[in-house]
C-alpha cells in the first residue's frame, strides 16, 4: 500500500495532470480558431468547445468520481480523443508552414498526462489507439500530405513513455520518502515515549518524595505522635495524589486554586500576591504546584518561620511563581547537590517541563524560590519537509536528465544527421549536441552525488544559451524554426534542468529568454520555415511540457510542505496515544507496587485506625519511607549502590542517627535485583537504629558485602533470588548485618 506522501502526490498529481491538460488544450484550441484558417468554421467550433467540455467533466469525474467510474473512464476519454482526431477534415488546415494543429497539441497532452491517470498497459494501448486515429483522421484530410507526417507516431509514442518515465521517477522518490520519514518517525516515536516515561517517572519519584515519603517520615521519625486533623487529611491528600488519574498531565488546568489547595494547610499565614485564575497546560499546572509544595514544606522544617508569600506573575512567554520567607536562610552553596528536595524536587521537576528553579538565600535574610516555566513550548520541528523535497527533486531531476538524453540521441542525433543540407556549417551542430550532452551529465553526476548546483548554475546556463546561438547561426534561413532546427525547443530541456528548483517566475523568465534569442536570431536572418503562427504554435506543444516540469516542480515544493505537516501532526496523535497508554501501565504497575505497605499505612492514617504515637506503627512508617527513599534514589548513576545507600543514611540522619560509612574495593556491575538484596537489610536497620550506626561496603575477590552495625530491631528475613547470603550478629547491644554476593566466575 502507497506511503502517505506517496498517496498525496498520486492525489495532487492526478489533479495537476487533468488542470495541465483542460488549460494546454484549451488555449492552443483557441488560439488555433483565431489565427489559423480552417475548413468548417461552425463544425471547427462545435468540435473545439465539445472537446473542452469534454476535458472539463472528464476532470471532473476523475477527481470525484467513484473507483469503478475512474475504471472505465479513460476508456471513453480514449474515444473521444480519437473521435476529435477523426474530425480533421473539417478542423484543422494542411499547412506546412503552419508548424502544427490544435489536434497535434491535444493528441500530445492527453498521452503526456495519462501516466498520472492509468496504468501502463492502458497508457500503451491508448496510445497506440490515438495514434492510429490521428493517422486516419489525417489521411482523410490530407491523403499524401503534410497532416500525415510519419514522425508524429514515433514522437507521440516517445513523449507517452518518457512521460511514463517521470511519474515513475517522481512516485519513486516519494517512496523514498515515506521510507526515510518512516524510520525517522519509529525513532522519534520511541523516544518520545521513552523520554514521557521518564519524565512522568521522575515526576511520580518527586511526588512521592513530596507526599507519602514525606508523611511516612514525619511519623516515623516520631514528629508526630498523636492523631491530628492535619495529619488525617494530609494522608487523604497524598493518597488522592498516588491514585490520581492519568488524566491529569492532559488538558488545561487553572493554576491558582492548584496553589490555594497545596498551601491552605501548610502555613497559617501567607500573603498571596496572585491573579484570580491562570490556566496552564495541566503537566505545567501540576509540576508547578507540587514545586510551590516542596518549597513551602522546606519553610516548615527549616525556616523558623510560620510566615510566606506567594506571588505568581505572568506575560505572554513565561509564568514565574515566588515562595518568599523571612525566615533563618541558609547558605545554597553548602547544600549537598545530590539532596533530592532541593536538586530533583525543584530544579529538575521544573527542567522537564522547560522552565527553570532559583534559591536565592543568606543566613538571617529568608529565602525566595522562583519557579518558572513558558507559556508554551515550541515544537521541536524535524526535517521531514526537507526529506520529502529532496525525494521529490531528485526523483523530478533524475526523470529530465533521462528525458534529456533520450531526446538528444534518439530524437536529436538523427534529425541533424539526416538534414545536413540544413545547415551552412555543420560543426556547430555536432559541437552544440555534444555540449548539450555534457550539461545534461553534469546535471546528471551532481543528482547522483546529491549536492546542489551552487555556483555552477550560471556558468552552465551561459554554456546553454551560447551553444543555441551557436547552432541557431549555422542553420541556413529557409530552415529556421524547422524540423532541421533541432535546437530550436530541445535546448530548452537543459534550462529546464539547470532551472528546476528555482522559483516559477525565474524559471519562465529564463526559458522564455531562451526561446526570444531564437526567435530574434531568426527573425533577423529574414526568412523560415514556418510562419509566425506556425512557429508558436510548433513551440507552444513542446514549450508548455517544459513549464509543465516548473509547475511539477513548485507544486511538489508545496506538497512537501504540506506533506510534511499532515505526517508530524498524525505522527503527533499516535505518539500522544502510545504515551498515554505506556504511562497509563506504568502508573497501575507503581500503585500496584505501592498497594502492599504505603498505600494501607495512609489508609489508617487518614482513618485514624493507626496511631502515629505506637511504637509499632512508628517502626512501619520509618521502614516504608526508608524504601520509597532507596526507590527515589534507585535512578541510573555512576555507582547506584552508593547512591542507594546514601539516601538510606540521608533518612537515618534525619531521625537523629549518626552514621558513618566507608567504602573499599572497586565493585563490578551489578545486577537490579543483586542491588536491591544487598540494600533491603540496611534498610531496615537504619530506618529503625537508635545512637550511632556504621554502614560498610566492601569489593573483594568478585565479592560485594554490605554490612551495618547499628541499635536495632532485627530486620525481617531476606526474601530469595538474586543469589545473596544474609547474617547477623549480635554485638553488645548492637546487632551486625551482613549482606554478601559473589559474583559467578
Amino acid at each position: 500500500m502507497p506511503g502517505a506522501v506517496e498517496q498525496r502526490l498520486l492525489r495532487q498529481g492526478l489533479g495537476y495532470a487533468l488542470g495541465l491538460r483542460i488549460v494546454v488544450i484549451g488555449l492552443s484550441s483557441a488560439a488555433y480558431l483565431a489565427l489559423a484558417p480552417v475548413p468548417d468554421r461552425m463544425v471547427a467550433v462545435a468540435v473545439v468547445v465539445g472537446f473542452n467540455g469534454w476535458s472539463l467533466c472528464y476532470a471532473a469525474a476523475m477527481l470525484r468520481g467513484s473507483r469503478s467510474v475512474r475504471r472505465w473512464l479513460p476508456l471513453a476519454d480514449v474515444a473521444a480523443v480519437c473521435g476529435a482526431c477523426l474530425t480533421q477534415s473539417w478542423t484543422v488546415t494542411s499547412d506546412p508552414r503552419g508548424g502544427s494543429t490544435w489536434l497535434f497539441v491535444a493528441v500530445n497532452l492527453v498521452v503526456v498526462t495519462y501516466p498520472w491517470q492509468v496504468d501502463w498497459r492502458l497508457l500503451a494501448g491508448g496510445t497506440l489507439t490515438i495514434v492510429t486515429a490521428y493517422y486516419v483522421g489525417a489521411t482523410m484530410a490530407d491523403p499524401g500530405g503534410w497532416l500525415v507526417d510519419p514522425s508524429i507516431g514515433p514522437w507521440t509514442a516517445a513523449e507517452a513513455a518518457l512521460s511514463w518515465g517521470l511519474y515513475r521517477f517522481v512516485r519513486r522518490g516519494a517512496r523514498a520518502a515515506d521510507r526515510t520519514i518512516a524510520r525517522a518517525a519509529e525513532l522519534r516515536h520511541a523516544a518520545a515515549v521513552a523520554a514521557a516515561r521518564r519524565r512522568d517517572e521522575r515526576e511520580y519519584l518527586a511526588a512521592l518524595h513530596d507526599t507519602a515519603a514525606a508523611t511516612l517520615l514525619m511519623v516515623g521519625s516520631g514528629v508526630v505522635d498523636r492523631t491530628e486533623p492535619w495529619l488525617v487529611e494530609q494522608a487523604r491528600r497524598d493518597l488522592r495524589e498516588l491514585q490520581r488519574s492519568e488524566d491529569v498531565l492532559h488538558g488545561e488546568a487553572d493554576l491558582v486554586p492548584l496553589l490555594h489547595e497545596v498551601a491552605d494547610n501548610a502555613l497559617p499565614q501567607i500573603a498571596w500576591r496572585t491573579p484570580d485564575s491562570l490556566p496552564l497546560p495541566a503537566a505545567d499546572a501540576v509540576a508547578l504546584t507540587r514545586g510551590v509544595r516542596e518549597a513551602l514544606t522546606n519553610v516548615v522544617r527549616h525556616a523558623g518561620t510560620d510566615r510566606t508569600e506567594i506571588r505568581v506573575d505572568h506575560d505572554a512567554e513565561r509564568v514565574t511563581v515566588q515562595i518568599i520567607d523571612r525566615g533563618l536562610g541558609f547558605d545554597p552553596t553548602r547544600v549537598d547537590s545530590q539532596r533530592y528536595g532541593v536538586t530533583r524536587s525543584l530544579t529538575e521537576r521544573m527542567i522537564r517541563i522547560g522552565g527553570a528553579a532559583r534559591i536565592q538565600s543568606r543566613p538571617g535574610h529568608g529565602t525566595t524560590v522562583t519557579l518558572s516555566c513558558p507559556r508554551a513550548v515550541p515544537e521541536v520541528s524535524g526535517n521531514d519537509q526537507e526529506i520529502i523535497a529532496t525525494s521529490f527533486q531528485r526523483g523530478l531531476r533524475w526523470a529530465v536528465v533521462v528525458m534529456s538524453l533520450a531526446i538528444l540521441l534518439f530524437l536529436d542525433l538523427p534529425r541533424l544527421l539526416s538534414s545536413r543540407e540544413a545547415y551552412a556549417v555543420f560543426w556547430p551542430q555536432i559541437v552544440t549536441w555534444a555540449g548539450l550532452v555534457a550539461v545534461t551529465l553534469a546535471v546528471a553526476v551532481a543528482t547522483w552525488r546529491d549536492r546542489p548546483l551552487g555556483r555552477w548554475r550560471p556558468p552552465l546556463l551561459g554554456l546553454v544559451f551560447a551553444l543555441s546561438a551557436l547552432a541557431t547561426m549555422s542553420v541556413r534561413p529557409e530552415y529556421l524554426l524547422g524540423a532541421a532546427h533541432w535546437s530550436e525547443g530541445d535546448a530548452g530541456w537543459q534550462v529546464v534542468l539547470l532551472m528546476m528548483d528555482a522559483r516559477i517566475p525565474a524559471f519562465v523568465a529564463v526559458l522564455a529568454a531562451h526561446y526570444l534569442m531564437t526567435f530574434g536570431q531568426a527573425a533577423l536572418a529574414g526568412q523560415a520555415a514556418l510562419s509566425v503562427a506556425g512557429a508558436v504554435s510548433a513551440t507552444w506543444a513542446v514549450l508548455a511540457y517544459q513549464l509543465a516540469i516548473a509547475m511539477i516542480a513548485a507544486v511538489l515544493r508545496g506538497m512537501a510542505a504540506s506533506s510534511a505537516q499532515a505526517l508530524r501532526a498524525a505522527e503527533r496523535v499516535r505518539t500522544s496515544e502510545a504515551v498515554a497508554r505506556h504511562l497509563h501501565a506504568d502508573r497501575t504497575s507503581r500503585l500496584s507496587g505501592l498497594g502492599a505497605g504505603t498505600v494501607p499505612l495512609l489508609t489508617g492514617l487518614a482513618s485514624g485506625e493507626l496511631d502515629p504515637g505506637d511504637e509499632s506503627v512508628r517502626r512501619m512508617c520509618a521502614a516504608e519511607a526508608a524504601r520509597m527513599r532507596r526507590l527515589i534514589a534507585a535512578e541510573d548513576t555512576a555507582d547506584s549502590l552508593s547512591h542507594e545507600l546514601r539516601a538510606c543514611i540521608e533518612l537515618a540522619e534525619r531521625n537523629g542517627v549518626a552514621v558513618s560509612f566507608a567504602e573499599c574495593g572497586d565493585r563490578p556491575e551489578l545486577p537490579p535485583l543483586v542491588r536491591q538484596r544487598l540494600i533491603e537489610p540496611a534498610i531496615a536497620a537504619l530506618a529503625t537504629a537508635r545512637g550511632r550506626a556504621r554502614l560498610t561496603v566492601a569489593s573483594t575477590g568478585g565479592t560485594v558485602t554490605v554490612s551495618v552495625v547499628a541499635a536495632c530491631p532485627p530486620p525481617p528475613p531476606m526474601p530469595d533470588g538474586g543469589g545473596v547470603r544474609q547474617s547477623m550478629t549480635v554485638v553488645g547491644d548492637r546487632l551486625w548485618i551482613q549482606a554478601a554476593w559473589q559474583e559467578e566466575r
